[in-house]
């Protein structure tokens, strides 16, 4: 018998100024759709959500991509603490992720 959870989380990809070379750098971040919820009860868009977490850094966010839908399951009866990722994600611009 397995225990798992299923975690539905949003990749963004995300292009910043790094604020040490003061270059373009592109990322991405992973949040969660509770984060994204709780970001919305307060009045913050998904956008705002990222700029704010990004501004935290010193970064400043030049564009931000489509979301793409991941869920991520956590195999609670591993022993081995690791968490196990599965599904596949296209981001926009043709970028595909694989987690």
């Amino acid at each position: 018998m397995t225990h798992a959870i299923k975690i539905p989380v949003r990749v963004f990809p995300v292009a910043y100024l790094d604020p040490n070379t003061g270059k373009r750098a592109d990322d991405t971040i992973v949040l969660t759709k509770a984060e994204l919820n709780a970001a919305q009860i307060v009045g913050q868009s998904s956008k705002e959500l990222i700029n704010r977490l990004y501004n935290r850094r010193g970064a400043l966010v030049v564009d931000i991509g489509k979301a793409a839908k991941v869920e991520i399951e956590v195999e609670l009866s591993d022993k081995s603490g690791c968490v196990q990722i599965e599904g596949s994600a296209m981001l926009s611009g043709g970028a595909g992720v694989r987690v």
